[in-house]
């Protein structure tokens, strides 16, 4: 009998599949590649004021999650004296923070409220640091996103009295959960599209989305399958968000973030078509204006479990790591205002 002859692959067969597999593998290192090397999880020593800046953190969450609470409009009343904590808050530090206000119809006005620190030598290239205000019915949410609130009041501290080549607008937005998200009354949404009719040049925008939850035990950190394979399984980091189309600011911000900040930093550039999850903040309101705009986020409910959940309460938190937080993105918004 005679022996069958194995048949090999058509040489074309095999020059497509070398092709798709270095494809693959140039398409991951585009998304998750990040400059500089990721420091070890151990929570370093605070400094008397890093503990002072914990204190007025922890303030500001209990106060927005506690004191205020459910921060939305099924809670009449609660929106507006949230704007004016923040406004005495910034005019406390001599900032001075100016009500944009929008109307939505039934549901009435809104306000975004910007405070500038206007640019010297390139005063036209601008940076937003913006983070929602508003919360989810029906939790108090502490780290969604009185964290996020938090730090960008604590970030404006440190840009109190001091100017840079940029100008920098730090945005406090109402209205970015449901039932609002997407739609006219989002307040990122108006921010954004205004600022396109102006022809503003937003060089960056970044929004801070949960900042105050880490658990350093293994297992407490998960993802997207689809990246999971990727990234480490204890939730002891900060994560920088974006679309490919936001990559070049992504490397930039996790590079310098990496420079300054003791606690660990990963990031990730996707498709939306692929990892749809990277588009749930303020941040993604501002790509179909083309903007680059990246979310900075504890991952919210890949990692916490009080998320979305009336159990969302100030004592959850770690204000040690937010500290290290609030100082790695001040060194680093404050490297990127400055013309190198």
């Amino acid at each position: 009998m005679k022996q069958a002859r194995h048949r090999s692959a058509p040489p074309q067969f095999a020059a497509i599949l070398i092709i798709l597999i270095v494809f693959a593998g140039g398409l991951l290192y585009y998304m998750l590649a990040m400059p500089g090397s990721v420091p070890g999880s151990d929570l370093p020593s605070l400094t008397a004021s890093q503990m002072e800046q914990r204190d007025r953190l922890r303030s500001h969450v209990e106060h927005l999650a506690g004191t205020i609470g459910k921060r939305n409009t099924e809670n009449p009343g609660t929106l507006a004296r949230t704007v004016d904590y923040l406004q005495a808050q910034l005019e406390s530090m001599a900032l001075m923070p100016h009500r944009l206000e929008y109307e939505t119809g039934e549901f009435g006005s809104f306000v975004n409220l910007e405070t500038e620190i206007y640019g010297t030598t390139h005063a036209d290239e601008i940076l937003v640091i913006g983070a929602h205000y508003d919360t989810v019915w029906p939790t108090p949410g502490a780290d969604d996103n009185a964290s996020g609130v938090a730090v960008l009041l604590e970030i404006a501290r440190q840009f109190a009295g001091r100017r840079f080549d940029r100008t920098l607008r730090l945005v406090a937005f109402p209205n970015e959960e449901s039932p609002h998200y997407g739609t006219s009354r989002m307040g990122s949404k108006v921010y954004a599209r205004r600022a396109s009719e102006r022809g503003d040049n937003i060089i960056g925008m970044f929004s801070l989305e949960m900042l105050g939850y880490y658990d350093t035990a293994p297992g407490s950190q998960g993802f997207p399958r689809v990246i999971e394979p990727f990234y480490p399984d204890r939730g002891d980091f900060v994560a920088f968000v974006a679309n490919l189309a936001s990559v070049g600011l992504l490397r930039n911000t996790v590079g310098r973030f990496r420079e300054h900040a003791s606690i660990p930093s990963y990031g990730l550039a996707a498709p939306v078509m692929l990892v749809p999850d990277i588009r749930r903040s303020d941040h993604a309101m501002f790509w179909p204006h083309g903007y680059p705009a990246i979310m900075i986020t504890d991952t919210a409910g890949f990692r916490n479990p009080h998320y979305h959940r009336h159990t969302d309460v100030p004592d959850t938190l770690d204000y040690d790591r937010m500290v290290l937080v609030v100082e790695g993105l001040s060194r680093t918004f404050a490297q990127l205002a400055t013309v190198d």
